[in-house]
């Protein structure tokens, strides 16, 4: 069977039924990005995404930014680009995806549409994961590596066939929505720090639904577009090194769910800001100094993760998310970065500004014990100081991934945050709740109707 073919035929069987464990993971999973949702509801980029979009009435989908129902793609167009609007939303690794941005604003609105209940949407996150997880097998580090946002592309081809479950178009239906999203996969990582970033897990959204709906109308197209001539794999990775993938392993594997994890964010930048920033927080925890005794800040990473946090001097809040400049000075001066440090007013700090010219990134060869971590390495940061001292940490799991999660407090704490204000008038300790339970939500009207403007 080529890869097309096994996807999805795992994704068919009917018979398949997920551990209570990963279904819980789904649904912190799920609560983790609506509170991104509500969070980002007021971006710019969100707010354009709204104004281009069809306000007749004759959808039955909720979104952001309007007050009444619209259609399904363009739902999941605008709170897939607010569920990553914040950079505060999940990472997803072997594929390097912004999984939840994108599947869950998608499965939300087609489920509102095709008035489906929230245990097969629990279902059908879980199975996209598992698709996006096999291609990430495939295609990275090379796909990432060169320069794809692998958020708008591969989660694309998931995010179709999440949509293809939940519509229950069977093995040959969601063979077809697989081939059709391979075709609308696309994204640059040269848009980080920019209101596009943003809009790709929109994009991957509304494609995945779109390329459902054409599979479930009876648009056919080749069935075997992820490997071979011209293929995804070809096209998107085939002049780098590309990872292994063994078929006959695949359906006895563990859910990708549970083997990898979500990484659920702590901070709302770049996940390549992590574990600096977590070095910065344990330095500043662990020894006693003055930050005005600091003369030096370096961090040293993977080549990837320096290449994404390439704003040294940010001058807008998108860009101080992408700088490891920004977000290590960030740390030291006010510990936790918060939604509030990311503001056109917070880049004026003096503080933070006198110490973001003193930190210096290093490309750190990836060690073979950090070799096989699933978000490619690990960081090693060094403060110097007017004393002579040098004080050194070593992160190694980020905080919020499988090795390191959140507390259930701090998932609380996050959400109602992100919710506060931004909630239609719903309770956000309420809506937490439900979200956090969402596989026993009797309808989906209690939670969409929190989105609707």
């Amino acid at each position: 069977m080529e890869l097309s073919e096994q996807l999805a035929a795992w994704c068919a069987d009917g018979s398949k039924v997920f551990p209570s464990a990963s279904i819980k993971r789904a649904e912190a999973a799920i609560a983790d990005v609506m509170g991104c949702v509500l969070g980002g509801r007021n971006e710019p980029a969100v707010i354009g995404a709204g104004k281009i979009t069809p306000d007749d009435g004759c959808g039955r989908s909720s979104a952001v930014t309007h007050k009444r129902p619209i259609s399904a793609p363009w739902a999941a167009l605008i709170n897939g680009c607010a569920a990553h609007a914040l950079d505060f939303d999940d990472n997803f690794f072997p594929p390097v995806t912004h999984a939840s941005a994108s599947l869950v604003p998608a499965l939300l609105a087609l489920a509102e549409e095709i008035g489906t209940r929230p245990v097969e949407v629990v279902h059908a996150y879980i199975a996209g994961l598992e698709v996006e997880a096999q291609i990430g097998k495939v295609v990275n580090p090379s796909h990432y590596e060169s320069g794809w946002h692998a958020t708008s592309t591969i989660g694309a081809i998931g995010v179709a066939a999440a949509c293809a479950v939940l519509m229950k178009l069977g093995q040959e239906g969601i063979l077809h929505a697989i081939s059709i999203g391979s075709s609308l996969a696309g994204g640059s990582k040269r848009q980080f720090g920019s209101m596009v970033k943003p809009m790709h897990a929109g994009f991957a959204a509304m494609h995945g639904v779109m390329a459902a709906k054409l599979a479930g109308a009876g648009v056919t197209g080749v069935t075997n577009t992820l490997q071979g001539k011209w293929s995804f794999e070809e096209l998107y990775a085939g002049s780098g090194d590309l990872g292994v993938f063994s078929p006959e392993m695949f359906p006895a594997a563990r859910l990708a769910i549970d083997e990898y994890g979500l990484v659920a964010k702590l901070y709302p930048s770049c996940m390549s800001s992590h574990l600096g920033i977590d070095a910065m927080l344990a330095l500043a925890e662990d020894h006693v100094f003055a930050l005005e005794d600091i003369k030096a800040i370096d961090i040293h990473m993977p080549e990837f993760m320096v290449a994404n946090l390439r704003y040294q001097t940010p001058v807008s809040s998108s860009e101080a998310r992408f700088s490891m400049n920004y977000c290590a000075a960030l740390a030291l001066v006010h510990g936790i970065p918060r939604m509030s440090h990311f503001t056109e007013q917070a880049l004026t700090d003096k503080k933070v500004q006198r110490l973001m010219p003193l930190v210096q990134m290093h490309v750190r060869q990836i060690l073979p014990e950090a070799a096989s971590l699933p978000w490619g390495g690990d960081c090693e940061a060094r403060i110097t100081l007017s004393d002579g001292r040098v004080l050194e940490h070593q992160a190694i799991y980020p905080k919020g991934c499988i090795q390191n999660p959140l507390t259930e407090e701090q998932q609380r704490i996050k959400f109602t945050e992100c919710a506060r204000g931004n909630t239609s008038g719903a309770d956000a300790n309420g809506l937490f709740e439900r979200f956090s339970n969402f596989s026993q939500v009797a309808a989906l009207d209690s939670v969409a109707q929190c989105l609707r403007a």
